[in-house]
């Protein structure tokens, strides 16, 4: 629930980000999040955790994909 709650406040601001038009705060939200979802696929290996591995580690490569993408258009 924790790592549930983080993404949720991180998504919080990215929508608000969204609004406000500035592609720097967009992007300062878009690397906190794939550091955070980074961090979360780190835990679920140390842990053993497929499940707590594969879906932060593949959300963490989508966010930065769309990242280098916002950034290069």
């Amino acid at each position: 629930m924790y790592a549930f709650a983080r993404s949720l406040a991180l998504l919080v601001v990215a929508i608000v980000a969204l609004f406000t038009g500035s592609v720097a705060f967009v992007a300062a939200i878009a690397i906190a999040m794939v550091i955070v979802q980074v961090a979360d696929a780190v835990i679920g290996v140390r842990i053993r955790d497929r499940l707590k591995t594969v879906g932060p580690a593949a959300t963490a490569l989508v966010d930065l994909a769309a990242l280098v993408w916002m950034l290069a258009s």
